[in-house]
């Protein structure tokens, strides 16, 4: 009993350890990323030329699993050629100050300064207000939103979902039976 016990404390300090260092951490340079990310409004735009789905990535500077999410999951090679050849990928930071102009209306950040963990009106209408940190949005060519994905999601558990949806698959089959003859090639 005392050596389960002595384990099971060794892995929750193992796994904190993890956590904890990822928090500190700055997240990959988006500039230096294998995935081509855009602005929202530079998505939208692109999109009415070349119709493709946007895949919006929520998150926060200081959320340790959003950080692991760019670094290991958008950062993996198979993803990141999958989302520049399928979606117009986007990252949003939901505590960011700059304004977002859509549909005739301007979302901004009305916190203000000094507000702890500010949350922009973007982030709270994408999201729903269910604000759960990373999550993914997929919206569809008319600007309708598809599915969100929340919380950390490594490359392997990430991919059939961005080929179940940037296939147009998830219009004719659900993702369960999509999932059974799936085969991935992330390793």
């Amino acid at each position: 009993m005392k050596t389960k016990i002595t384990i099971l404390l060794t892995v929750i300090v193992i796994i904190a350890a993890i956590s904890f260092s990822f928090i500190n951490r700055p997240a990959p340079d988006e500039k230096n990323s294998l995935v081509k990310w855009y602005s929202f409004g530079e998505a939208v735009e692109l999109q009415k030329k070349n119709p493709k789905m946007i895949m919006v990535d929520v998150y926060t500077s200081w959320c340790g699993p959003c950080k692991m999410m760019s670094a290991y999951t958008f950062e993996n090679e198979v993803i990141a050629k999958y989302l520049n050849e399928n979606f117009y990928p986007v990252k949003f930071n939901a505590e960011t100050w700059d304004s977002v102009a859509f549909n005739g209306y301007v979302f901004k950040n009305n916190n203000p300064p000094g507000t702890q963990r500010p949350v922009h009106e973007f982030a709270i209408s994408i999201l729903d207000g269910k604000l759960s940190y990373p999550s993914v949005v997929f919206v569809d060519s008319d600007i309708k939103r598809v599915q969100t994905i929340v919380g950390l999601h490594r490359a392997a558990e990430f991919e059939p979902i961005i080929k179940f949806l940037g296939s147009g698959v998830y219009k004719t089959q659900g993702f369960e039976e999509f999932k059974k003859t799936f085969v991935g090639e992330v390793k």
